[in-house]
């Protein structure tokens, strides 16, 4: 499903509530059999948001899950929270106070990425670069008065721009360079990055771009300023 910034912060503000309460729980072995359970139905919910938010952290993450030679190893115990739910036995090491650090450093990395968040989760390229799509969005809007379907056509540029690299930030791949506004979109929201009503009004969007440099019926006035101001919303709000 699509997550704006507000929404990606109050997921991780909860699941760092809740994740903090069940650890004090199983530190202070209050849980019962009970903890497995939880834990399970935390991780479930925080992996994909650290895949989607922290990709950089994202295998980290999962190492203090998991001992799967598959992940790249980031720092030196040999268990992880899933031993103790094997009940693997160590004769080095005690795998419930191992499992216990295990996921205290996951709430760590869960609050590290909310700050990131909270300081400008882009960089100064990103910004930079939003920075001038949202200049550009400004430069359409004067060329209404002048022209629809010449500010139609350079909103729609940006929008273009935009999907391609949303797409290629989602490791989206497609068999044309530059592909057709509809696939981008359809792309996104087959991987969810849309959702529902998103990818209605991105498609609507595309509709209003194609107008304004095929032969035909130009956009009117009202159509470029939605496409405008919805392209804007997308790029400020979606990631």
């Amino acid at each position: 499903m699509m997550i704006t910034e507000e929404t990606a912060r109050k997921q991780l503000e909860t699941l760092h509530q809740e994740g903090s309460a069940l650890l004090k729980a199983f530190m202070a072995e209050e849980e019962g059999d009970s903890f497995e359970e939880g834990y399970q139905r935390w991780y479930s919910r925080a992996l994909p948001l650290m895949k989607r938010l922290a990709p950089d952290r994202y295998s980290e993450f999962q190492r203090f899950y998991s001992r799967s030679g598959r992940f790249e190893v980031h720092y030196s115990r040999r268990l992880a929270i899933q031993d103790y739910f094997l009940g693997v036995e160590d004769d080095f090491a005690d795998v419930r106070e191992e499992a216990g650090r295990c996921f205290t450093s996951q709430l760590a990395l869960l609050k590290s990425v909310s700050e990131r968040l909270a300081w400008g989760r882009m960089d100064t390229d990103e910004q930079t670069e939003r920075g001038l799509q949202l200049a550009l969005l400004e430069t359409a809007r004067d060329l209404i008065k002048v022209n629809e379907r010449s500010a139609g056509a350079l909103a729609g540029t940006v929008l273009e721009v935009w999907l391609d690299k949303l797409c290629a930030k989602h490791t989206l791949k497609f068999r044309k360079q530059r592909p057709p506004l509809r696939e981008y979109i359809g792309a996104l929201h087959t991987s969810k990055v849309f959702d529902i009503p998103v990818h209605a009004q991105a498609v609507w969007l595309a509709e209003i771009a194609t107008r304004s440099t095929a032969e035909g019926e130009s956009p009117t006035k009202l159509q470029v300023r939605d496409l405008i101001d919805s392209s804007r919303w997308l790029i400020t709000n979606v990631f």
